[in-house]
């Protein structure tokens, strides 16, 4: 969210995207970087576990909300 955020703030497009359980992480980090509200996208957790085609499906699921992030 971070590294997203700084991108931002430089005027590169950024798209960051967190597990569902991070949602209130990634609310705070936000508001604490003076940009409250920035969106972002969600997936399913966990990813870490998942086989390769498993989370290739899930990048597939998020690929729309991603392009929507870096291009408006």
């Amino acid at each position: 969210m971070l590294d997203a955020i700084g991108f931002e703030k430089r005027g590169i497009p950024a798209a960051a995207i967190i597990t569902a359980p991070f949602v209130p992480t990634a609310e705070a980090m936000a508001r604490l970087s003076g940009m409250p509200g920035y969106p972002y996208a969600v997936v399913a957790h966990p990813i870490g576990s998942l086989a390769a085609a498993e989370l290739a499906a899930r990048a597939d699921g998020i690929t729309s909300r991603i392009e929507a992030l870096l291009i408006g």
